[in-house]
């Protein structure tokens, strides 16, 4: 911009002389140096704006350069960042290219499972072992043809001899032997398939159709029984309804714990039954392992879950007995007994011939057995008696000591 204004500044500085040397020429004396003066300024006008037009043009041309030389320079300048920065780039994405090489091994283990064709080949080895059944032998030979349809089972019942349910048996031999495959559970309502397996004299076996059984529903089916331990005192009374039963009153049908049905021989039954050769007896002490079977009105039953009755010690277990000797001298004036309310005959003093660890229940009475002192009468005076003391409690139970001599004085 300045040197075009340089050269705008010369062409009016040369206009305004020429403007200038005109007067000076009007003031020639001929036209024709007039006119030589004119051309001659016009031509100097014309070189002037030539050389400053050149040089404007010159001032352009070395601005562009200087320019395109500093952009160039800057361009330069950046082209080696975008080289690095493409070298760089290619540098990452070959190396991320390479590093999937790196799963090849991956693959490789993924072919490895081609080593399992040996496994295909034991596979189809076992199944070469086929021929075993050989042809010719008996369960290639028959074809055992089961009945059709279903098979109606009364509750409770055991199933036919499935020998029964083959509709071609006469075709086949007499010593094939018919087995059911799948348990069929006749005391619970239901429908049941079974397969049935025919093995025959040269030991070939084959599955030969399947049969379908249905068991009705009953009272066994609707209700479930729930069981508790029980414990008892020695001789108590237990009754499985009322003890172990845990349901509610009129839970089964015709419940016997109320009063309507208690002696009905309608009711629904309870039944103790002990899982050992040894029953349950109220008066030996000791736990028992037991169930109840309950029998319904309609014919069905189901055992309880197993509980436990425990039979406590007796008295006669529990107290601490024993004879203080085995000889004893008594006067031949007093009485050894009385006669209870209950009209039993019980010691005056049992403490004059026993030990006796703690207070014995109310109601114990203790006694000679068997012998001739067994008497509110004095004794003999003079005789020897061998005797022994029983001791009976309230439960039931009794103790008896050894032998011992009591002599009469």
């Amino acid at each position: 911009m300045k040197n075009k204004l340089k050269a705008i500044s010369k062409v009016s500085v040369a206009l305004a002389l020429l403007g200038a040397a005109v007067p000076a020429v009007e003031a020639a004396p001929t036209a024709m140096a007039a006119k030589k003066a004119t051309k001659k300024a016009k031509k100097s006008t014309k070189r002037t704006v030539k050389k400053s037009t050149k040089k404007a043009k010159k001032a352009k041309k070395t601005t562009k350069k200087k320019v395109t030389k500093k952009v160039a320079k800057k361009t330069a300048a950046k082209k080696p960042a975008k080289k690095s920065v493409k070298k760089t780039t290619k540098k990452s994405v070959k190396k991320a290219v390479k590093k999937p090489v790196a799963k090849k091994p991956a693959k490789k283990v993924v072919k490895k499972p081609v080593a399992k064709k040996p496994a295909k080949k034991v596979v189809k080895k076992t199944t070469a072992k086929k021929p075993a059944k050989k042809v010719g032998t008996m369960a290639d030979k028959y074809q055992p043809k089961v009945k059709s349809g279903t098979v109606n089972v009364h509750w409770g019942d055991d199933l036919d001899d499935p020998e029964d349910l083959i509709t071609n048996r006469s075709s086949l031999p007499s010593d094939v032997d018919f087995v059911y495959l799948d348990p069929v559970n006749t005391k619970k309502g239901g429908t049941y398939k079974t397969r049935i397996q025919a093995k025959y004299e040269d030991g070939s076996m084959e599955v030969v159709g399947t049969v379908t059984f249905v068991v009705p529903m009953m009272d066994a089916d609707k209700y479930q029984p729930t069981v508790q331990d029980v414990t008892i005192n020695y001789g108590g009374s237990f009754d499985p309804r009322h003890d172990a039963i845990t349901n509610a009153p009129s839970y089964f049908p015709n419940d016997p714990i109320l009063p309507q049905f208690e002696s009905s021989s309608d009711s629904t039954q309870f039944e103790l039954n002990t899982d050992s050769e040894e029953s349950f007896y109220n008066k030996e002490p000791g736990t028992y392992t037991v169930h109840v079977k309950v029998t319904y009105p309609d014919g069905s039953y189901e055992d309880t879950n197993k509980f436990k009755i425990t039979v406590l010690p007796s008295d006669a277990d529990k107290a601490k007995l024993s004879l203080k000797s085995s000889y004893f001298t008594v006067s031949s004036k007093e009485t050894l007994e009385h006669e209870t309310v209950y009209g039993d005959l019980t010691l005056n003093d049992p403490t004059r011939f026993l030990n006796i660890g703690s207070a014995l229940p109310e109601g114990t009475v203790i006694s000679f057995w068997d012998s001739e002192l067994d008497s509110v009468d004095t004794p003999e005076p003079g005789k020897q008696y061998r005797v022994s003391l029983t001791v009976n409690f309230p439960d039931g139970s009794r103790y008896k000591t050894d032998d011992f001599t009591v002599d009469a004085k």
